[in-house]
């Protein structure tokens, strides 16, 4: 939506709206239309925002079929008491390389990455040792690349391994009105992740986004 213009905190709000305006699919919300349960898979619709404009990135050509159908019928969002016309869309279909390489490529997190769980939160506060810090931080985005492989059904050979390497600072993030620790920075991995593609936490809203800088 090149003409519209949102605010990072306007990101999830965005996404509500598109949700709740095609709530009978779950691709979407990832929630159970009859019960309102959560259905917990790696998001394959994620609502980003680039360079201020609001961006939805469907992963596999069953979401990106899926979306593009009703994508073209949107003619407005609406934020709150903001009614946003939409008078251009721009629809690009780009196939992406995914999965474990021979070389490494360093990234860079264009959001805020929330990597930590409740457990290593805990574990990650009781650290002292900046070291100690980062090989958890690199034991967690590790588990988060292979959670995303098995959504997206790719698995491994028991010879390739990921290896990580990250230069992280914490940053203060609020998710649901709760502060929570986030990672900006960079990082240096032997495995192929296309950009913006999102890894850790609440990905669907924007968070974890990375771009490949070299």
């Amino acid at each position: 939506m090149v003409d519209v213009k949102l605010r990072p905190s306007q990101i999830h709000k965005f996404r509500g709206y598109i949700g709740n305006l095609f709530k009978d699919h779950d691709i979407i919300h990832n929630h159970d239309y009859q019960t309102g349960k959560s259905i917990y898979r790696y998001p394959l619709i994620q609502f980003k925002l680039i360079n201020n404009e609001p961006v939805i990135i469907a992963i596999t050509e069953k979401a990106i079929r899926m979306f593009s159908e009703i994508f073209m019928t949107l003619q407005k969002i609406v934020i709150e008491d903001l009614t946003i016309p939409v008078h251009e869309k721009a629809l690009e279909v780009v196939e992406e390389d995914f999965g474990y390489s021979e070389e490494s490529f360093v990234y860079r997190f264009n959001s805020p990455w929330i990597g930590l769980n409740q457990t290593n939160y805990r574990k990650y506060l009781e650290l002292s040792d900046q070291s100690e810090k980062e090989k958890l931080l690199t034991r967690t985005m590790t588990g988060n690349l292979l959670s995303i492989s098995k959504y997206l059904d790719y698995w491994l050979d028991k010879e390739q391994k990921i290896k990580i390497k990250v230069q992280l600072k914490e940053t203060t993030v609020n998710l649901k009105s709760n502060p929570m620790i986030g990672f900006t920075g960079v990082f240096k991995t032997n495995f192929n992740i296309p950009d913006y593609l999102g890894i850790g936490k609440s990905v669907s809203r924007g968070y974890g986004a990375i771009r490949k800088v070299l």
